[in-house]
């Protein structure tokens, strides 16, 4: 086999910085807690963004467990409170970058449900991601030794305008207690087993149209039965004081006081409040005066119900398929630069005028690219990247930050790399380029570059062989990919899936956590295979080739292009001018980035402009 395309979301940086986008209006964000956890939660976050990815590795690496394997296959340990507890403010987490990362939204205020309000310190900088997993496993598992499993109960109770009842008397009279002040409407209680029974008969004969609803819990959670762990768990929330940020603490709502945190009293209600109730209501109360939009993140969104007894409306964030629902500006990076108006340049007759910028798209659309565009000054030149099968724009945004700051990052993503997107895939590689010529030529109207790396260099050769006469890159950087017009290698688009897979999985391209996790394998199956469609469908035609300079790069122990299938460029580019070797394999664009970005940063020098177009 000669050169395949690198695909793959494992050629992507650990961490994703969000692409030069415009915040959002300010919001509020809520958490739920334990209960909210669903087989397969995070496992399509973990699929469609690095981001997620690199979140459930942090908190896997720090408690010493496969979080995201717990979460996406039916693995007992997810109802275990000690893995319930971190894999749940671990997805939460995950979603909520993604969220403030991919849609530019700017939290001021937060608030969790019990276990939730981890996930809110986290979110809000108060503990970091580590120090917040580690303390909710141990707290899970002091939780589950306090009482032993069967002994203790808990229960929802649902009336309307259940605090004006006698419901709480009822309760007590009955030796339970109220664990959770959820809602004007709800109610939870605990106790031990054979007391929230009793309790259960009371209220049926006293209150014939409350609604008595058991959970399916292993403790009686927020009751005096939890006293007995509080101090060991002091000494826990005591051993991270020193990495936690307090102060930020004041932007998120404490359970135990029905008010946002104090500082000075973070530990101590912290502490108090695995024994003592849950004061949800007065926590909504407190959050609803920033009046600000809301949105819930986690496995699923029982407080958006809570907060609908008041009449404030909230936004589930519990799967990628949610993010379709969020209102887009079109400075968020989801949506910029998909359809820029063109300026006065003579585009081929072939060629479809670009359409006035907008913020949705239709379902079903094909066709359409997304360029993501991020700059340090004021640029003078353009480099536009081309991805590589299944990456997405994450493989090179950080980028940006070793590039001169004159230089203009455009990346650009193919369609139906984000599920929340409806669009449909391009599969043909002619398809491929009109897309590419369509929305490039509004932006040269500044000097430019094109940089591609496997399936991404044939996309930038033929893109620049298909431009308007008069309009050429000042440099072509190509990488990773033979000659395109030597002979063709096999397809593997057409291969059943175990087959592809295995196929694939030579180049080293696929993230372990992502290859070894069939649930989140099969999520990012479809853009993979659709990638490789559009490479198996390419065929080269002899055509005037760019005469721009052009720069070749390769990796030294690349086993899927040789090197003289490399230099069998030159056939090809009468304006090659170098050809470089780099430490690492096929993707040492992200082995030895740092390398390869200096050579970069060298060559575009060499062709800067001398002055800044008018």
């Amino acid at each position: 086999m000669t050169t395949e395309p690198s695909f793959g979301m494992g050629a992507v940086t650990r961490g994703h910085a969000p692409l030069g986008m415009a915040a959002h209006a300010e919001c509020t964000i809520v958490f739920p807690g334990q209960g909210a956890q669903r087989t397969g939660m995070g496992a399509d976050f973990c699929a469609e963004f690095p981001l997620a990815r690199d979140t459930f590795a942090e908190a896997g690496a720090a408690v010493g467990a496969d979080l995201l394997r717990i979460c996406a296959e039916r693995d007992p340990r997810l109802h275990r409170t000690e893995y319930t507890q971190p894999c749940v403010l671990t997805m939460e987490i995950a979603a909520y970058r993604v969220l403030v990362a991919e849609c530019g939204v700017r939290p001021v205020a937060f608030g969790g449900h019990s276990l939730g309000e981890y996930a809110a310190l986290v979110a809000a900088g108060v503990f970091d991601l580590a120090d917040g997993v580690r303390l909710v496993r141990t707290r899970g598992a002091l939780m589950q030794r306090a009482v032993p499993e069967g002994e203790g109960a808990m229960a929802a109770l649902i009336l309307p305008d259940i605090a004006d009842s006698e419901v709480a008397e009822l309760v007590a009279a009955a030796g339970a207690e109220v664990a959770n002040d959820n809602s004007t409407d709800q109610l939870v209680i605990s106790g031990a087993a054979d007391v929230v029974a009793g309790a259960r008969a009371i209220l049926a004969e006293r209150l014939p149209d409350l609604r008595f609803v058991p959970l399916r819990v292993s403790a009686p959670f927020h009751s005096r039965w939890m006293r007995g762990i509080e101090a060991e768990f002091a000494e826990h929330l005591a051993a991270c004081a020193q990495r936690t940020r307090a102060d930020r603490a004041v932007a998120v709502t404490s359970n135990y006081t029905g008010e946002f945190h104090r500082p000075e009293t973070l530990t101590e209600n912290l502490v108090r409040q695995i024994a003592a109730p849950v004061r949800w209501t007065d926590n909504m109360r407190a959050l609803l005066r920033s009046g600000t939009r809301r949105y819930e993140i986690g496995p699923s969104a029982p407080l958006s119900k809570f907060f609908a007894t008041l009449n404030a409306p909230v936004t589930r964030i519990a799967t990628v398929g949610d993010l379709r629902a969020l209102p887009i500006e079109d400075t968020s990076p989801i949506v910029q630069a998909k359809h820029i108006a063109a300026p006065a340049i003579s585009a081929p007759t072939t060629r479809t005028a670009a359409e006035p910028a907008r913020a949705t798209l239709p379902s079903g659309e094909t066709g359409v690219l997304t360029i993501h565009r991020r700059s340090a000054g004021t640029p003078i030149l353009r480099l536009f990247c081309w991805p590589f099968a299944g990456g997405k724009a994450a493989a090179y945004t950080p980028w940006r930050r070793r590039l001169p700051d004159w230089v203009e990052l455009c990346v650009i993503e193919l369609p139906a790399r984000q599920r929340h997107l409806a669009q449909t895939p391009i599969r043909r590689f002619t398809d491929l380029v009109d897309a590419a010529l369509t929305q490039v030529l509004p932006l040269t109207d500044l000097p430019f570059a094109f940089f591609g790396h496997s399936l991404g260099a044939l996309t930038a050769y033929e893109v620049a062989r298909g431009l308007p006469a008069g309009i050429a890159p000042r440099a072509l950087f190509l990488g990773g990919a033979a000659a395109p017009h030597l002979p063709r290698p096999g397809r593997l688009s057409g291969l059943p899936d175990h087959e592809f897979i295995s196929a694939v999985g030579h180049y080293g391209g696929i993230p372990p956590e992502v290859r070894d996790t069939p649930e989140v394998m099969a999520l990012f199956l479809p853009a993979l295979r659709s990638d490789f469609e559009i490479f198996d469908d390419y065929r080269f035609a002899p055509a005037a080739a760019p005469s721009c300079p052009a720069h070749l790069f390769g990796g030294r122990d690349d086993r899927q292009v040789a090197t003289t299938q490399l230099e069998a460029w030159r056939d090809v580019l009468p304006g090659l001018r170098s050809t470089e070797l780099l430490p690492g394999g096929h993707f040492f664009l992200v082995e030895h980035r740092a390398a390869l970005l200096d050579s970069l940063a060298d060559k575009l020098t060499a062709v800067r402009p001398d002055v800044v177009p008018a």
